[in-house]
């Protein structure tokens, strides 16, 4: 089995910038290897006219309106609004969870939001990110907020936080059939290990991860891929019945990406990589 290359980069930050700059929305939202798979659930325009405001923790407040299928318009703590090309997904289960991406066009450093909102609760989870960190130009780092939607929703149930839930446990999530297949060890709760199969070449490589819970069955797990191609994933994860929807953003020579895409899943042992999926007598 061929392993695959190391993809180091030698851009720079003015590098990144005029690559994300120069990279439209039919290029950056669209295709690729694990976007292009059968599982990704449907767009949905369930949210168009509607508006929320979302607060936070930290005191950050986000103002978001829905224009259609892949159109909003939001601003943040009550500053200029910004018109955005978006992907909007429900989430993989009965209840009224909507998974919101989009990039920031013209941020500076390139800048995405993915959001996780839940209209039967109120509560709202926001990822910052944006690429560039001190030690890569290529990396991205981030930032979680966890608050409520302004609404008539009780405001005496606790927000969303971080989680170790799924620690200890492993998932076998299926891209494209007979392709892509990549298996989550959830190690630590600041960490996780994947190995990944491809046609003939395998990669395994363990980075830091957050693990966030919105539910009893729902979860959002988010990675970076440090000292690789410094990509960051965010999925939103059904433990009910192993679905996930979920987005990457990151920049490589071939331009920016910040797309949705989705997998299906079904539990593994933590204490191998390749071998035939078994299942986990613990869940």
């Amino acid at each position: 089995m061929e392993r695959m290359r190391r993809r180091w980069s030698q851009l720079t930050a003015e590098d990144v910038q005029a690559i994300a700059d120069n990279t439209p929305p039919e290029k950056y939202s669209l295709g690729g290897a694990f976007a292009s798979g059968p599982y990704r659930p449907p767009e949905t325009d369930a949210l168009t006219g509607k508006s929320f405001t979302m607060r936070f923790s930290d005191g950050t407040v986000l103002d978001y309106s829905f224009i259609g299928r892949n159109t909003l318009r939001w601003s943040i703590n009550g500053g200029e609004g910004h018109e955005e090309y978006c992907q909007i997904h429900h989430g993989t289960c009965d209840e009224e969870i909507y998974f919101i991406n989009h990039y920031c066009h013209g941020s500076r450093p390139p800048r995405s939001h993915c959001l996780v909102i839940d209209l039967g609760t109120g509560l709202a989870t926001a990822c910052i990110a944006s690429i560039g960190v001190p030690e890569s130009a290529i990396e991205v780092g981030r930032r979680f907020l966890f608050g409520r939607i302004d609404g008539p929703w009780p405001r005496d149930i606790p927000i969303h936080g971080y989680t170790s839930d799924l620690v200890g446990k492993a998932v076998s999530w299926t891209y494209v059939p007979g392709k892509l297949k990549v298996k989550h060890i959830y190690s630590m709760p600041m960490y996780y290990t994947y190995s990944m199969v491809n046609g003939d070449k395998c990669w395994m490589a363990s980075n830091p991860a957050d693990y966030i819970k919105i539910n009893e069955h729902m979860y959002v797990f988010s990675f970076v891929e440090e000292r690789q191609t410094g990509t960051q994933g965010t999925f939103l994860n059904n433990t009910n019945n192993l679905q996930d929807v979920g987005a990457f953003f990151g920049v490589s020579v071939e331009g920016l990406s910040c797309k949705t895409l989705g997998a299906v899943g079904k539990y593994s042992t933590m204490y191998t990589l390749f071998d035939e999926d078994v299942s986990d007598p613990l869940i």
